[in-house]
């Protein structure tokens, strides 16, 4: 005698009785939530974006400072009466010789120029200057940002009178 099997009872329960909250998603409900969630991530994208150029501008805005700062310092040790680049003198917007360099890093060239310009200090004391060292990016582009003037007044060595 053969023993019949009752069928195993399904996992679903019929779908006559499914009602329509039971169903799951419509199309078109998937399609908005997919829409949602690609706005979402290429706004996320774009600020992705936007932060590492903002990084990349910070980043090379401290170095320009610090180029500055180190000519400045440079400047600020030499004697007002031997050295040649603190004598009354240079400009910031044209190369004059004594008054220009191309900063160098671990021996290599840097993609800035630093021009500076010295003027009497504050009273006309002949042992002050007032320095200007402008450091201006050589390839302009969006994540250099703009040229940097640092303004200080140094005392040096020597006494000497700027005309």
């Amino acid at each position: 005698m053969a023993q019949q099997h009752e069928p195993l009872p399904s996992a679903l329960p019929a779908r006559s009785h499914l009602t329509r909250d039971e169903r799951g998603f419509t199309l078109a409900e998937v399609v908005v939530a997919l829409l949602v969630c690609t706005v979402g991530l290429v706004g996320m994208a774009q600020m992705l974006a936007v932060t590492l150029r903002m990084q990349q501008l910070g980043r090379n805005s401290t170095s320009a400072v610090r180029m500055a700062q180190d000519k400045m310092d440079e400047l600020s040790s030499m004697s007002f009466t031997t050295g040649l680049s603190v004598q009354c003198g240079g400009s910031l917007t044209a190369d004059v010789a004594n008054y220009n360099d191309v900063p160098v890093l671990n021996g290599q060239a840097q993609q800035y120029r630093r021009r500076w310009i010295v003027q009497a200090g504050p009273d006309n004391d002949p042992q002050l200057r007032q320095v200007t060292v402008r450091v201006i990016p050589q390839v302009v582009h969006r994540t250099t940002g703009a040229q940097i003037d640092l303004v200080s007044v140094i005392r040096g060595a020597g006494v000497a009178v700027c005309p």
